[in-house]
């Protein structure tokens, strides 16, 4: 089985393949990540290289952006973001692609280091939504790591020093994610 990974920095991370590999092999369903991820892109930057994406024919795609879409000097806006996930979820194929919500970021962090400016929950939200909606309208699948990340009282552990990359534990719930949702769609074709 393989398994797409298309995002920006916090998908280029080789925790994002290793984990996922790791977990999806504990759970009886090993396979082969790829990741197609690019530090600093938006959305519209990946519109470049999604053909490297669909030509990889993976078995399961996950789109994982909002990050840099939801910055405000990316300047993609929500609509933009919205309708960039529908081409990519066309091309991917539906039924075979998960969209990963943007993540939920760490405001104290990233006021105290200014590494990744323009950056909040209340932005991100707007962004999280527009995933929602799209999978609603596309057919694909929503994996709602925004609020996973949310419901939990130490939030900010799933982030690291700069508010909005990943820690260890944000690579550990959200590789175990895309591995459940694997699991899932394989425990579905088996019992149709």
């Amino acid at each position: 089985m393989k398994v797409a990974v298309f995002g920006d920095s916090i998908s280029a991370k080789i925790e994002m393949k290793n984990w996922t590999e790791n977990f999806l092999k504990r759970m009886g369903f090993p396979g082969e990540v790829a990741l197609f991820a690019v530090p600093g892109e938006d959305t519209s930057d990946a519109l470049k290289r999604l053909d490297r994406v669909v030509a990889a024919q993976a078995d399961y795609n996950y789109i994982f952006f909002g990050a840099n879409d939801a910055a405000d000097h990316h300047a993609v806006s929500v609509a933009d973001f919205s309708a960039n996930l529908a081409t990519f979820v066309t091309a991917l194929g539906a039924d075979k692609t998960s969209i990963l919500t943007p993540s939920y970021v760490n405001e104290v962090a990233i006021a105290a280091t200014h590494e990744m400016p323009g950056r909040s929950n209340a932005n991100v939200a707007q962004y999280v939504a527009a995933a929602k909606a799209v999978a609603e309208q596309t057919g694909a699948k929503i994996v709602d790591l925004n609020h996973a990340m949310i419901v939990y009282p130490g939030s900010d552990e799933f982030v690291g020093a700069d508010g909005v990359h990943l820690s260890q534990d944000g690579y550990e719930l959200v590789t175990s994610l895309i591995a459940v949702d694997v699991k899932s769609r394989e425990l579905a074709k088996s019992h149709a």
